[in-house]
């Protein structure tokens, strides 16, 4: 008999933690941060003693939930979901969607001064990558999904008696350059196999109860574009992962006529990392004076660049952004522009603290807005899963309010 465990993220968001007992095999899936407690505990000032004790005070699993586990399973690398990897035992096998695309988040991490310097791996750790569309030896199947971190993937477990699929975080519908980011997906999976059987779903919730319209694609365009014929400075900040939305947001910088100058050298790592293999145009592209000492193939931009307000835009990680708006105002006049925050993370998952930022960005004479595409489905989109996966049960995770996507569920099983 298969049963699965929620060890974090039964009630809220982020953090999500999940195990599969069958028999005497134990799978983990995901082992993210809670953020909600993390802010409880920590601050400025007060800051982590290490992985221990943000494991001892329920901010991680503990270790004692890893235990007897054989592998665990990381859907994407949002650390909501990937949590802390360095102090996690040898033995424990750690598969990821992409073994580059972990070593580009390792190497952000890897050199920090504090317990973010855990999240990389250890060198002696046994990383392994999920094919997609492959049955591992452990019976696990990796399935892409869209979602704002690339790349995402759900897995499906083919267990002794029962199937279990977690979906971990997706959205439905992907944004531009679809067919290139995601060419096969767990909606393909189940077209393609109708008569595929899930006995549990473990599904995430995360725009289930809230009073807020999450926008998709679709939604935020028409508004995207009316801002973008607005002439004047224009900075856009988006999380350093969210690459289908920064190919979407690129085609449509072009064709308002603006160059895009990249500020921040993680989004530039994302955009090295995947552009040239997927195929994705890196025409009109700049990097940022700031970033004159990072190697890179994308061209040199300069502050005479810059002062054509309305020929360009600015492109970066929030942070990032912020700081290159406070070197540039010495160079360049940013008053009367607009920053657009485009991330599509709520801030419990990502622990962002935007209030900061917008301080500064307000300060420094700029009107921001935010457009946040979310990376989540919504409520009523559960029902093409339900109507795909034809799920016996239903385990809802990653939400703050499970009971109305079980009652969700009954009516649309009923």
């Amino acid at each position: 008999m298969v049963r699965v465990e929620v060890v974090q993220g039964g009630s809220e968001v982020g953090g999500t933690c999940v195990k599969v007992v069958d028999g005497d095999r134990v799978l983990v899936f995901d082992q993210g941060l809670r953020f909600s407690r993390f802010r409880r505990l920590y601050g400025f000032r007060v800051r982590p003693a290490g992985p221990g004790e943000l494991r001892d005070l329920g901010v991680l699993p503990s270790l004692e939930e890893l235990e007897r586990a054989e592998a665990l399973y990381i859907t994407h690398f949002h650390l909501d979901h990937l949590g802390l990897l360095g102090d996690l035992p040898d033995e424990l096998a750690i598969r990821v969607p992409s073994e580059e695309a972990l070593e580009l988040v390792s190497g952000w991490y890897r050199d920090s001064p504090d317990w973010m310097a855990y999240i990389p791996p250890r060198y002696s750790a046994a990383v392994e990558e999920a094919e997609p569309r492959v049955t591992d030896k452990r019976g696990v199947m990796a399935l892409p999904v869209p979602h704002s971190a690339y790349p995402s993937t759900a897995y499906l477990y083919f267990g002794s008696d029962e199937t279990v699929l977690y979906t971990g975080d997706f959205r439905f519908e992907p944004l531009a350059h679809a067919e290139r980011l995601y060419p096969y997906t767990l909606f393909t999976y189940f077209e393609e196999n109708p008569d595929a059987k899930v006995d549990k779903l473990v599904v995430e919730g995360t725009n289930f109860g809230r009073p807020v319209w999450p926008l998709s694609w679709s939604d935020a365009l028409p508004l995207l574009r009316r801002l973008l014929a607005v002439k004047g400075p224009l900075l856009v900040a988006l999380h350093r992962l969210e690459l289908d939305l920064l190919a979407a947001l690129l085609d449509e910088l072009r064709a308002a006529g603006r160059r895009v100058v990249v500020a921040s050298e993680k989004l530039l790592d994302t955009i090295e990392l995947w552009f040239g293999r997927l195929g994705l145009p890196t025409e009109e592209l700049l990097r940022a004076p700031s970033l004159a000492e990072r190697p890179s193939s994308i061209e040199l931009a300069g502050y005479e660049d810059l002062r054509d307000p309305s020929g360009c835009a600015v492109v970066a990680d929030l942070y990032e952004l912020v700081e290159f708006a406070r070197g540039a105002a010495r160079e360049v006049e940013l008053g009367g522009g607009l920053a657009l925050l485009m991330l599509s993370e709520h801030e419990g998952e990502e622990g962002v603290e935007e209030a900061v930022a917008l301080g500064w960005l307000r300060r420094l004479g700029l009107q921001p807005y935010g457009l946040r595409v979310s990376g989540h489905y919504y409520p009523h989109e559960l029902a093409k899963l339900i109507q795909l996966a034809k799920p016996r049960e239903l385990v809802p995770v990653h939400t703050e309010d499970p009971m109305l996507v079980i009652e969700l569920f009954r009516r649309l099983r009923g």
